[in-house]
């Protein structure tokens, strides 16, 4: 063999051995533009469930806060209707109890003093009349009791 042919051969052999890896070369830079396109594709699905997500999110948040809008003021509401509730049960005992207190001293009941009963025959109206100064007594002793407890 000649020194030409061998150049030759071996230039044939480098040209071919270049044209593969070009080859590979183009093959691998095919592969990694496909992937690299995936990886797009695959971002961008992650990125429009995560926008989805989070607009269900918001949604369900805005609904949460709707509703615990909802019970707060129902909350205080009840809140409001229990104190006047307890007002009106501290009002009624109090005059309950300045009933009772009227009751004894119209009956002329002390604690010591054996328990009368009324009479059947007595007239309610003149248990009224006979009560009303003592009444208002006890009447201006709650209202000072009520003005130090609410202080």
């Amino acid at each position: 063999m000649s020194t030409t042919q061998a150049v030759t051969s071996l230039g044939s052999e480098i040209d071919a051995k270049c044209a593969s890896m070009d080859e590979k070369k183009r093959k691998r830079m095919v592969s990694n533009r496909e992937s690299a396109r995936r990886s797009r594709m695959k971002k961008q699905k992650m990125v429009e469930d995560l926008a989805n997500e989070k607009g269900r999110l918001l949604r369900e948040l805005e609904n949460n806060n709707r509703l615990c809008s909802e019970r707060e003021k129902g909350w205080h509401a009840n809140e409001s209707e229990n104190n006047v509730l307890r007002a009106e049960k501290m009002s009624l005992a109090q005059r309950l109890s300045c009933l009772h207190s009227l009751i004894q001293n119209i009956l002329g009941l002390s604690a010591n003093a054996p328990r009368k009963t009324l009479e059947p025959m007595v007239n309610p109206m003149q248990l009224v009349i006979a009560s009303a100064g003592k009444y208002q007594q006890n009447t201006a002793q709650f209202r000072l009791m009520s003005q130090n407890l609410q202080n």
